[in-house]
């Protein structure tokens, strides 16, 4: 859809407009969905090492045990019997929605952009009966949802974090005005809660979907001490068993500076892949600890050379110094690495350690044709979760294509064909989580290829 040759006549309240608006309007003559960057490829088959045909065991030699009978998971939720709906109704009269996020203080790094990215939504969508009401959650996230249904906002975008959301639930919920946050924690949702988001369950459901297919059974988990490493291992141990895979071994590490004790944990180990629920530059250390183990000790210093008196004394020249130790082995490398959508950060992409590894996520092609526009408009690069502000709006605007009184019912959030996004399909189920269609996507060292397209609609997945 192009843009529209004229700016809309929005009405907007909330701070930060005004710096953007001549940026805006300078991309009337970018058409959205302009071609895709070529950073990424689409590959029929994962990358060296990272095939395995169901049963075959996988890499690594003689002496390897038998391998469990596994299937991947059945699709789960409601059928869907139709394309997911996009963007490009008739409004059906004056609406009012609501964006709250952080603008100042903690988060605005996130907020700003997310603010930025719903703009750009607004006015792609050729719109002018909405009105975008943004309010600053970082003086309380409750009082600004009072203060945005105080002006008659009919669905709320936000909040960011998960400890705002029952605030927000508390002022809205009571008056049935449904809210889109975009906290990943899968317990902020419900209560008229939907996140639209990125959650691990979704990417670590698809990747142990995909290693079933290729006869992957048995694994180890290396994963880093944090909160977040918890949460997707015991989601990873779960969607296993649920396939009737085995999980055969676990090591941990320090993601401030990974050691090779902790690679060494699954040394003589009997699996066929790691699952490795990090990211940043905690990731990439320990997968190259993994791939080719760590680096080899400096040499010896030489001994200091004789003095001119030590040579008149006939003093015999030092022995030459021993040669330096072998490095140690590297224990693992050829077993495929299995990720989270913490993967998804385009350094990753050429870190050597990584390669041939597999992660969930979106096709990077539609978002990076978002970043670049949205750079070619504010003048800066997107973080990741900008494009979620475009998507939430541009959902909010097609809800409200229904007459007043039907734009944001539950029936309408959570049908079952879903929508489509800058991120790809996605869908709200009846308890506020999120499902998306999601790619597996490869590490091939020079960047991210395709290994298994993002499905079209949810009839594709089987649901």
């Amino acid at each position: 859809m192009a843009l529209a040759p004229t700016l809309p006549s929005w009405s907007f309240s909330g701070s930060g407009l005004a710096r953007r608006l001549k940026a805006i309007c300078s991309a009337a003559l970018i058409v959205l969905g302009a071609a895709a960057l070529s950073g990424c490829q689409t590959a029929a088959e994962p990358g060296q090492g990272t095939v395995l045909e169901p049963g075959s065991g996988g890499p690594g030699g003689p002496g390897r045990g038998p391998r469990p009978n596994v299937n991947p998971l059945g699709p789960e939720g409601p059928v869907a019997s139709g394309a997911p709906r996009r963007p490009g109704g008739i409004g059906m009269g004056p609406v009012k929605i609501a964006l709250l996020v952080p603008q100042s203080g903690r988060g605005k790094d996130l907020g700003n952009p997310l603010f930025d990215a719903a703009q750009m939504a607004l006015f792609d969508t050729g719109r002018n009966d909405i009105t975008l009401i943004v309010k600053n959650t970082s003086n309380g996230a409750g009082n600004a949802a009072q203060q945005a249904i105080n002006e008659g906002a009919e669905i709320i975008l936000g909040p960011v974090f998960a400890e705002d959301v029952a605030a927000v639930r508390a002022v809205a919920a009571p008056l049935g005005i449904p809210v889109i946050s975009f906290s990943s924690t899968s317990s902020a949702a419900g209560g008229g809660v939907y996140l639209l988001s990125f959650t691990p369950e979704e990417e670590i459901r698809a990747v142990v979907n995909y290693a079933a297919s290729r006869g992957m059974g048995l694994f180890a988990v290396m994963s880093p001490n944090d909160t977040y490493a918890v949460r997707a291992t015991a989601t990873f141990q779960r969607d296993v068993a649920a396939t009737g895979g085995q999980i055969v071994a676990n090591a941990a590490y320090n993601a401030g500076g990974p050691v090779y004790s902790s690679v060494m944990q699954l040394d003589n180990k009997d699996f066929d892949a790691i699952f490795v629920p990090g990211g940043g530059k905690g990731l990439q250390n320990i997968a190259k600890l993994i791939r080719f183990g760590p680096p080899p000790p400096p040499p010896p210093p030489a001994p200091p050379p004789l003095t001119d008196e030590q040579i008149k004394a006939g003093v015999a020249p030092p022995p030459a110094p021993p040669p330096p130790p072998p490095p140690p082995r590297a224990v693992l490398p050829e077993y495929v690495l299995l990720g989270t959508g913490l993967w998804d950060e385009s350094g990753n992409g050429s870190a050597g350690g990584l390669t041939g590894g597999l992660f969930a996520a979106p096709e990077p092609s539609t978002r990076q044709s978002f970043s670049a526009r949205f750079e070619g408009i504010y003048n800066y690069r997107p973080p990741r979760v900008a494009s979620l502000g475009y998507d939430a709006m541009s959902l909010a605007a097609t809800l409200s294509d229904n007459l007043p009184g039907q734009r944001f019912t539950q029936s309408a959030i959570t049908d079952p064909n879903g929508f489509g996004g800058v991120d790809g399909i996605f869908r709200f189920l009846p308890n506020g989580t999120i499902q998306r269609g999601l790619a597996i996507i490869g590490v091939t060292g020079g960047g991210f290829t395709v290994i298994k397209p993002a499905p079209r609609s949810f009839q594709d997945t089987g649901s």
